[in-house]
């Protein structure tokens, strides 16, 4: 019996320790680390100049084409916004030309609409060179790839 109660006092001893002591602090979460921004350049890309190239793709009128020289003369530029003139020629012998507006992001993401409802999402690859992704709806659906380079002044 003695030796009942013993074990009896332990257990009891050790289960009115355990309530009786303070519970353990919470561990703080980790800080977070600063949110870094999309690119360190915080420099706006200079979009201004004579800007040429070649491109491939589709239209309803031409079908599989190559674009042999394709020109963007981006004429003024404020802040990320920039404005200018393309010409390209066409199957048709003709070469053809078109007002445009667009914008760079600080990372070099590049979005371009003319006047005539097509638009390019693109990207600068270097400083003095770029490729746009052309896409136009209507009568005469445009897709188009185009690879253009920055030309020395």
């Amino acid at each position: 019996m003695k030796t009942v109660l013993t074990i009896l006092l332990v257990i009891l001893a050790v289960i009115v320790s355990g309530c009786t002591s303070p519970a353990p602090a919470a561990t703080p979460p980790a800080a977070s680390p600063a949110p870094q921004s999309v690119s360190a350049n915080t420099a706006i890309p200079d979009m201004t100049g004579l800007w040429k190239g070649t491109g491939t793709g589709f239209t309803t009128l031409d079908d599989f084409t190559d674009f042999p020289m394709t020109i963007f003369n981006i004429s003024k530029q404020k802040g990320q916004v920039f404005t200018g003139r393309k010409e390209y020629p066409r199957t048709d012998g003709k070469t053809y030309y078109e007002n445009f507006s667009g914008m760079v992001t600080m990372n070099g993401e590049i979005y371009e609409v003319d006047s005539v409802g097509g638009f390019s999402i693109g990207k600068l690859t270097g400083p003095n060179a770029m490729e746009l992704n052309y896409l136009e709806e209507g009568s005469d659906t445009k897709a188009i790839i185009l690879t253009l380079s920055r030309q020395k002044s």
